[in-house]
């Protein structure tokens, strides 16, 4: 599904959601849908308020993740843990996180204990 950028940023605020949480719904509506348009050759309005659980179900998604992400015990980690996660999704690796976090913040934490915390946010 193709979203301009602009209405990607206007519905993350409208519903206080990220980019890929916007991206996360927008697939999960069309699915809900299209399963709605097999079981029957109209959509009713009973159908489309169906939908609207998923934003419940994505924001219970956020409030699992902020009280794991409060529940981190390294206080280096959770202090960095925004740009711990932003380099991990553009694609750095633990050893090269720990060397950014080096340069940037002069913060030395070693490239295990930020391996073993990204390993415990895929799980999620």
């Amino acid at each position: 599904m193709r979203l301009s950028i602009n209405y990607k940023l206007r519905a993350s605020k409208v519903l206080n959601f990220s980019i890929e949480e916007v991206e996360e719904y927008a697939k999960r509506v069309k699915g809900h849908l299209i399963k709605c348009m097999w079981e029957d050759d109209i959509i009713t309005v009973n159908q489309i308020i169906q939908s609207i659980f998923i934003i419940k179900d994505i924001q219970n998604k956020q409030i699992q993740r902020e009280a794991k992400e409060l529940q981190v015990k390294n206080h280096i980690v959770r202090k960095y843990l925004h740009d711990i996660k932003l380099m991990n999704y553009n694609g750095l690796g633990a050893n090269r996180i720990s060397k950014e976090l080096k340069i940037k913040h002069n913060v030395s934490i070693s490239a295990s204990t930020i391996y073993r915390y990204l390993k415990g946010c895929d799980n999620e």
